[in-house]
């Protein structure tokens, strides 16, 4: 495996203020989903100019055993309780569930399959996207009195992160993910580093407030962000990647390879941290052979206000691979900017940005993916709704 060491972002440029105003940003409930304040995040891990990746994951996250619970509790019951692939230990009763996203067949905890996203009813997509955007933990995140320890994460806010991350892969037809015991305390000790200082880095220095190595290391190999007032709101965050031409964040979440991910969140300072590990590999794969934000067939309107992008997982790309845009209803072509995105980490991907029009609820559009090897194209219908 390539691109397992520490990647870092000099962040010059390349931070941006965003806007939570998403639909069904925060809970359903009006709770603790909206920002604090201002919110950013970077570029995403890695820099261009280092040693790539050819589609998989760049660390393999290690067998699928999980630990006993929530971090930085006793395991209890689950002290000597060992589950399968894809599944946890619950404290309260020392029995192994599935983990969030994954159902039980058979006594294995399997990922349903995505189906295909243009198939999908307005009604499914729009349940799915509501479902996705429950929050369940209360509090967020719970400190242990310190100035810098980075305190403890309920498994709830564990589990609306993975079903946050998993809805959007979803929505694209991948497979669900999983978290990843073993990076948590050093995602948590990262998310510290970064709510300490209101500031972002892949390789934070020695003297930022609240350092350690630990943290340090994890967030090399993590999407970070700060400013969000729950560690499921930063996914809307990642996945708007707003500013980050390289759609870096957006593109780890939608990278098919991606199995585990280590979750930390903390609120050491008023401008809550947020650090996801997405170097795990051991997914169950998919044999989709590219992805499209917004998603083909129905699409939250939500999803339409960002840039677009096409991603590539086996569709051979060349050097003038673009896109064109049409709205169905008049078979207008729509202005659109695109380009081929930078940045270390797959998929190799199509940003597409419209210039001077925004979608709009119960139109469709055409997208079409020209000047592919062999001078293929692949062409997509979009079908906007508000949810």
């Amino acid at each position: 495996m390539r691109g397992a060491g520490i990647w870092m972002c000099v962040l010059l440029g390349c931070t941006g203020t965003l806007s939570s105003a998403e639909p069904g940003a925060g809970r359903r409930d009006g709770g603790g989903g909206a920002p604090d304040a201002a919110v950013s995040f970077d570029a995403g891990p890695g820099i261009d100019g280092g040693a790539g990746v050819d589609g998989g994951p760049g660390v393999d996250a290690g067998p699928g055993e999980v630990d006993a619970g929530p971090m930085g509790e006793d395991a209890g019951p689950c002290a000597d309780v060992s589950c399968g692939a894809n599944a946890r230990c619950v404290p309260e009763t020392g029995r192994c569930v599935c983990s969030e996203g994954f159902v039980d067949e058979g006594g294995a905890c399997v990922a349903p399959a995505p189906g295909d996203p243009a198939t999908r009813s307005a009604m499914e997509v729009c349940d799915a996207w509501r479902d996705g955007h429950v929050e369940n933990a209360s509090p967020v995140w719970e400190g242990d009195g310190t100035e810098c320890g980075p305190g403890t994460l309920p498994r709830e806010a564990i589990d609306d992160t993975l079903r946050r991350v998993n809805l959007f892969r979803w929505l694209a037809g991948l497979p669900p993910v999983t978290d990843d015991p073993g990076q948590h305390q050093g995602m948590m000790e990262c998310a510290a580093i970064m709510s300490a200082n209101g500031r972002l880095s892949h390789d934070p220095p020695m003297d930022w407030a609240c350092w350690t190595s630990a943290g340090a290391g994890a967030a090399g190999s993590a999407n970070i962000a700060w400013g969000y007032g729950s560690s499921a709101a930063a996914i809307d965050g990642y996945m708007a990647d707003r500013n980050t031409p390289s759609l870096g964040h957006r593109r780890w979440i939608l990278n098919e390879g991606l199995g585990r991910v280590g979750i930390g969140f903390s609120r050491v300072s008023s401008r809550p941290g947020q650090c996801l590990g997405v170097f795990g590999g051991g997914g169950p794969g998919s044999d989709r052979t590219w992805t499209a934000y917004p998603n083909p067939g129905p699409a939250p309107r939500a999803l339409t206000q960002n840039d677009w992008s096409f991603h590539s997982h086996g569709v051979r790309m060349t050097s003038e691979t673009g896109a064109i845009v049409e709205r169905v209803s008049d078979g207008m072509e729509l202005p659109v900017m695109t380009e081929q995105t930078g940045g270390f980490g797959p998929p190799p991907s199509v940003r597409i940005v419209p210039m001077g029009w925004s979608a709009e609820a119960g139109e469709s559009y055409r997208v079409t993916i020209t000047n592919l090897s062999g001078g293929e194209e692949i062409s997509y219908v979009v079908d906007v709704i508000d949810c």
